[in-house]
């Protein structure tokens, strides 16, 4: 009932509000509208699972009411050259696989039935790119050779994740990048092949890619895919603790514009990452905030923000839903500390705000 009061209040101030922007859906959505919305959550500390033994276990969908989970792995690729090529480039495409063999089980015994597969490619060992940031999404490389010898380890890799849903019907969802800036602008082609070729072969595995905030807008191959994936991370407000209404505010041209884009595409939006720091400023550029510590939380913005986010979004009948950033596993007696300023939602006043929005 409180909840309900503070948005009452929200609602009421945003229509008094002579000179905002207002939010307008002028297309026909129901050719795209969901069956029922994806309410998922993140995990990228997948490595626990893999190597825990078979003890460990995830509460996420307990804790959450998640219906969905993403499992965003870090695979790195290897400089092969002082292994007598015939290719300088690989993914260790078949330890990452039996690492997912493993992990994909103990997701169905913690009662989570539907699963993304989501890898974060890191190139970090591909000596051509010379560049002071060690960002995946500013990766790219000048020689159409070394392109080349990238792109078909990538295909193995997605491939094999892919083949994965055969094996597990739980893996539904893959998303064929994440926030790969540069390489999703510099050859469009090569991911419209690797989608027809994941598609022709596993037809009843959906697709999309996660593309960054910055990102989203530059992709050529929405078409193909069957969401529009948003890595959700906009700057919205550039106060130490905005309010509801604030960030809803600041929401309302984002919104306007990725409703233009589902429209225009016919293609639902997915949140393939969504969330926000418990941090002072955590609603504008929250990763320029430095590394996650225990002297400066605020709740506050955090509960503020993912309530004006679900507000915005989680009625809305093109959006398909999304998974929150992130879920913290707990490894070898680690007692959680919800003080912490990061992304993660264990056990700070977030948690409730998610649980009660999955519910519905």
């Amino acid at each position: 009932m409180k909840k309900l009061f503070i948005f009452c209040i929200a609602i009421f101030f945003l229509s008094c509000e002579k000179d905002d922007v207002v939010f307008s859906n002028d297309c026909f959505t129901e050719s795209i509208a969901i069956d029922s919305k994806i309410n998922g959550g993140s995990i990228l500390q997948t490595w626990v699972f893999a190597s825990s033994g078979g003890k460990q276990e995830t509460t996420i969908s307990q804790k959450t009411n998640a219906n969905w989970v993403s499992l965003s792995p870090i695979i790195a690729i290897d400089d092969k050259s002082e292994q007598f090529p015939p290719f300088k480039y690989d993914f260790p495409v078949s330890a990452e696989v039996e690492k997912m063999k493993v992990i994909i089980p103990k997701m169905v015994n913690s009662g989570l039935y539907n699963i993304m597969l989501k890898p974060l490619t890191h190139f970090g060992d591909v000596n051509e790119n010379i560049r002071d940031s060690s960002f995946w999404g500013d990766f790219y490389v000048d020689r159409e050779d070394v392109w080349q010898d990238i792109e078909r380890t990538y295909t193995e890799l997605f491939y094999e994740f892919a083949k994965l849903s055969e094996e597990f019907p739980e893996v539904k969802l893959l998303a064929i990048g994440n926030e790969l800036k540069e390489f999703s602008k510099r050859r469009p082609q090569f991911f419209k092949e690797l989608i027809a070729k994941i598609r022709a072969d596993f037809p009843n595995l959906k697709l999309t890619y996660a593309a960054n905030w910055d990102e989203y807008e530059s992709i050529s191959f929405w078409d193909d895919l069957d969401y529009i994936g948003i890595n959700s991370y906009f700057p919205l407000v550039n106060k130490k603790t905005p309010s509801i209404v604030d960030v809803q505010q600041a929401l309302v041209p984002v919104k306007n514009t990725l409703n233009t884009l589902s429209c225009q595409l016919e293609k639902p939006i997915l949140f393939t990452e969504y969330g926000f720091r418990s941090i002072d400023y955590g609603a504008w550029e929250a990763w320029l905030l430095g590394n996650v510590t225990t002297s400066n939380h605020n709740y506050e913005v955090q509960n503020n923000s993912y309530i004006a986010f679900f507000e915005t979004f989680w009625g809305e009948d093109w959006v398909a839903g999304g998974f929150f950033w992130e879920w913290k596993i707990l490894i070898n007696g680690e007692i959680n500390n919800p003080k912490e300023n990061g992304w993660y939602v264990n056990d700070k006043p977030v948690e409730e705000i998610i649980r009660d929005r999955y519910r519905d």
